[in-house]
């Protein structure tokens, strides 16, 4: 293969990863002072788990136990087909059903089992858990939803 085609078979391909950026930072998406106003001031740092795609971020308590863990992840085709594939595999693992929520994002779910909420907006899937027991629950969960849909694009 001859030099110049090498160098722009290169920039094609760093072309197009550049065009599927990452999704929004995780731990810059919300505030802890928010994350407190929900999870009454328990939580007092924040610790990135995962930088790129997936974004993952900890809003961590004084001993360092998880209050909230909020996830991020970009797709590039059939966002809806990924929703369903996750809510499909919560479904066998925990064998239960999910609560469709109307309101958040294009479409979104509350699973009691694990007890989170998963939603889509646009191409971006938010997974949010709550750790700390008082806060595990659907209203706490979908408020703080609704604050990061309100963020994303």
């Amino acid at each position: 293969m001859k030099p110049t085609r090498l160098l722009l078979s290169c920039l094609a391909a760093f072309a197009a990863t550049a065009a599927f950026g990452a999704p929004p930072d995780a731990c810059t998406i919300v505030s802890i002072d928010e994350v407190n106003t929900i999870a009454a001031g328990s939580a007092a740092r924040i610790s990135p788990r995962r930088a790129g795609n997936p974004s993952e971020c900890a809003f961590e308590d004084s001993r360092r136990g998880a209050v909230l863990v909020l996830r991020l992840r970009e797709v590039q085709y059939a966002a809806e087909n990924e929703l369903q594939y996750e809510r499909e595999n919560l479904e066998k693992i925990y064998r239960g059903k999910v609560k469709w929520i109307e309101g958040v994002g294009d479409r979104a779910f509350w699973f009691q089992a694990n007890r989170s909420a998963m939603f889509r907006k646009g191409k971006t899937l938010v997974t949010v858990t709550f750790s700390r027991e008082k806060n595990a629950n659907e209203v706490d969960t979908m408020q703080l939803a609704r604050l990061v849909e309100n963020r994303l694009k």
